[in-house]
């Protein structure tokens, strides 16, 4: 069980007053730390966004020539690993409001999923106008897969962070 850090400091000898103080100017945030974080925040949402279409980009030639689960191990491989980057770059700026989250948590899927559907049909008009010997595949359901398998890692690592939060030892 993880002990809450305001029990683990009184273990350590600090008392109430020394607590609390140190807790005030942790959360003590001025306004060049929030202006920042913004900055980073935006910086990061761009770097995902590039991210994606990047990898859209890097998908075409397998959409081309794979069929079926090899294409799918693939989507999911390469969603899976964009959204470790999206996880590890939106979670853990300071001094983001709830609405910074949801917006990322809309906007970058919204995008990947249109980057997805737009490069399954760019590929499928590469499969006809070259005449390759692979079927045409659904824009819709591998956009699906890439989307489900981008937001996984987001996802599970709330679950995580809720499931620690809720056995945490809370000292008022």
């Amino acid at each position: 069980m993880k002990i809450h850090p305001k029990l683990k400091l009184m273990q350590q000898g600090w008392n109430d007053a020394e607590i609390n103080r140190a807790q005030a100017i942790l959360n003590d945030t001025q306004p060049h730390d929030i202006y920042l974080s913004k900055i980073v925040f935006w910086s990061a949402l761009i770097v995902i966004i590039f991210a994606n279409l990047l990898v859209s980009l890097v998908l075409i030639p397998f959409i081309t020539v794979f069929k079926s689960w090899m294409l799918y191990s693939i989507v999911i491989l390469l969603a899976g690993t964009i959204g470790f980057l999206y996880n590890f770059l939106i979670t853990d700026i300071g001094h983001l409001e709830r609405h910074h989250h949801v917006l990322a948590s809309i906007i970058v899927p919204l995008i990947a999923l249109l980057n997805v559907i737009l490069t399954v049909t760019i590929s499928n008009n590469i499969i006809t106008e070259l005449k390759i010997n692979n079927s045409q595949h659904n824009p819709w359901l591998l956009s699906i897969v890439f989307v489900i398998a981008f937001i996984l890692p987001y996802l599970f690592d709330q679950m995580k962070t809720n499931y620690h939060a809720s056995r945490a030892v809370v000292i008022k």
